[in-house]
């Protein structure tokens, strides 16, 4: 969080707001900078701070890093509409568009004027989909999240975690592909699943899905 306070420093940026993709902790940290601003979203459940605090100290990733635990920002409202799906402020044209893959109700943000999808939790170069194993059908839950961003057609995509890309389709063949393996039984040979906990998360998912 200091990193991206002093990024925005730099390019002489003036952030206006927040936004949660949705409602795990690593996606409503504050930081410097962010604390004065409104925090945004579309219908994001108010969990409490202490609860995702409590669930930031447990994350053994974050425990690895060595790295120090940004604090947990305030709960996210919802987000001003110009028009159903359209965010009401006074930068470039933001479509909100709203999926129940990861996490439910979860967001990506299109603009499109310049190209650039924010995909939150999907289409990561470095993690494999990570699906909600306590909806009812979690796998066609994602399935029509990827339908709803490619339909946008970005040419930019800005993923909650990994890398920014101008490969949206190579992004939703891959993971596509994973979906498709959970659902045949077929074991994951995606190199996004050989990580310690990306190799757990898979096998949880596998037991879930299986045929």
């Amino acid at each position: 969080m200091d990193g991206l306070a002093a990024t925005i420093r730099a390019r002489g940026w003036t952030p206006v707001a927040v936004w949660s993709t949705h409602a795990h902790w690593d996606h409503v940290l504050d930081g410097p900078g962010l604390a004065h601003l409104p925090r945004w979203s579309a219908g994001v459940p108010g969990t409490d701070r202490e609860t995702l605090a409590a669930e930031r100290d447990a994350d053994p990733e974050l425990a690895r890093s060595g790295e120090p635990a940004a604090p947990v920002g305030a709960v996210a409202t919802q987000y001003p509409a110009r028009s159903p799906g359209v965010l009401d402020w006074p930068g470039p044209t933001v479509q909100v568009l709203v999926h129940a893959a990861h996490s439910r109700p979860a967001t990506a943000l299109f603009l499109p004027g310049s190209g650039v999808l924010v995909a939150g939790d999907l289409l990561s170069d470095v993690e494999i989909p990570l699906l909600d194993l306590s909806a009812e059908d979690p796998v066609g839950d994602h399935v029509r999240a990827l339908d709803l961003l490619e339909a946008t057609g970005a040419d930019v995509v800005v993923p909650g975690h990994g890398h920014v890309g101008r490969d949206l389709d190579r992004r939703l063949a891959a993971d596509r592909a994973y979906l498709a393996g959970l659902v045949a039984g077929v074991p994951a040979t995606d190199p996004r699943a050989d990580l310690p906990w990306t190799a757990a998360a898979d096998a949880a998912q596998q037991a879930a899905v299986a045929p």
